[in-house]
């Protein structure tokens, strides 16, 4: 485990209950439940390293913390998408009053993680990389983008 604090995603324990977008704080939740064929799916930011939205982003809004968290400054972006037409999970996004929207993970306090009692939202150190490739989801992933 490395001190990189990680939004850890596991679909196949949500229950489409909601909590976590109840929870979130932002004007516009940040999180997305989505039914599927075979259940729930999250969607949100998993603040990725690199970060595709941060390369996109040609006006400074977007950027990397010390902690790994991806940032979205509000009073500099200019909503022209660039930043959710790269993201490969589809977790940025424009809000219903113009603005575009991605989570910010509540200072290293996810409220969304603090409300899930299903565990299908965890937050804590990276774990080992041959672990989560052999997670389904991950590996459907890296099939479709050629990796595997």
């Amino acid at each position: 485990m490395s001190g990189k604090q990680l939004l850890h995603i596991l679909p196949e324990r949500c229950t489409g209950c909601m909590d976590c977008v109840k929870a979130c704080p932002m004007e516009e939740p940040a999180i997305r439940i989505p039914k599927t064929p075979g259940g729930w799916d999250i969607v949100v930011c998993r603040h990725c390293s690199p970060a595709p939205c941060v390369d996109a982003c040609k006006f400074g809004a977007l950027w990397v913390k010390e902690d790994g968290t991806v940032f979205l400054a509000k009073e500099l972006c200019t909503s022209c998408k660039a930043c959710a037409a790269v993201c490969p999970f589809g977790a940025v996004f424009l809000g219903p009053t113009g603005e575009m929207v991605k989570c910010d993970l509540c200072n290293g306090e996810p409220k969304c993680v603090e409300a899930c009692k299903e565990g299908a939202l965890l937050y804590g150190g990276t774990p080992d990389k041959g672990l989560a490739r052999e997670r389904k989801p991950v590996r459907e992933l890296l099939s479709i983008r050629g990796f595997v």
